[in-house]
């Protein structure tokens, strides 16, 4: 909160505790009662609060509706303004997120579950995303196998796309290969960022969403790579998402069944797409 406007408040809220309740008496001070009246609302009780043996007031209550709507116009300003900040925000997170143009405009209610299956999916993605304090706190993570154009990307989008909007958490989705690059980047003389760097930037978001995770990688650096990121988010409690176009054996095979584990962990879940592609 603005802590002008937040003083500002208090000084109202006061006014109108005092214009409601009267004004106590101090030692050396009087209180004395009056009928005032207020151009917009008429008549009302008055309390002044002066020095004793002196003319002089040193406090004196306003029209109580007069008070109690300056309370009500500061709060809405700061309730303005919080919602100003909010929504500035969740355009800067959901520029960082890096969801691609295809998938910008995909949201839990334009998911058009085909099966049983997919109904199942989406509720489950939907609990995960209301849910996300507990996933955060217990960092659980997900796993998402199955054939391609099921929906995979379009549902971890959605719960990105939550957590920004309720939450305002910082989520990324990235790619095994854009891991790749960025880590191999390290290794020309000209760069200015270090392998540990690259590490702490995708351990950094409170979910990274990792997709194409499949059998284009697979030499044993490049694994341990991808599992250096997972084993640092895991250990921080920061949930992570695997997006595969293989099968759960084959996903095991390729990353280790040790990281699908730790995708279980705290609440995590396996998630299987394994029905007909909507593109065809």
């Amino acid at each position: 909160m603005d802590s002008g406007l937040s003083k500002t408040l208090e000084r109202a809220e006061t006014d109108l505790t005092n214009s409601i309740n009267g004004l106590k008496e101090i030692d050396g001070l009087s209180v004395t009662e009056t009928i005032a009246n207020c151009q917009l609302h008429g008549e009302y009780k008055k309390w002044s609060r002066k020095i004793t043996m002196m003319a002089t007031i040193k406090t004196e209550t306003i029209c109580p509706v007069c008070a109690k709507e300056k309370v009500d116009q500061i709060k809405q300003q700061i309730a303005d303004k919080k919602a100003k900040t909010k929504e500035l925000e969740i355009t800067k997170l959901l520029s960082w997120a890096e969801i691609p143009k295809r998938f910008e405009l995909c949201t839990f209610d334009n998911y058009l579950p085909g099966n049983k299956s997919a109904e199942r999916n989406l509720r489950i993605c939907k609990a995960y995303a209301e849910k996300w304090e507990d996933r955060l706190k217990n960092g659980g993570g997900m796993v998402m196998v199955g054939l391609p154009g099921t929906g995979k990307n379009h549902l971890a989008v959605s719960i990105m796309k939550e957590i920004i909007k309720n939450h305002q958490h910082y989520v990324l989705l990235t790619s095994v290969n854009k891991i790749i690059r960025e880590y191999r980047s390290t290794w020309s003389k000209d760069t200015t960022k270090s392998e540990s760097e690259v590490i702490a930037e995708f351990s950094s978001p409170e979910l990274l969403v990792i997709d194409e995770v499949g059998v284009q990688y697979g030499s044993d650096s490049e694994r341990l790579i991808i599992f250096e990121i997972i084993n640092t988010r895991y250990e921080e409690m920061r949930p992570t998402i695997l997006i595969s176009n293989e099968t759960r054996e084959q996903l095991a095979e390729i990353v280790g069944e040790r990281v699908i584990d730790r995708m279980k962990d705290g609440g995590g879940c396996e998630l299987v797409f394994d029905w007909e592609s909507y593109r065809k």
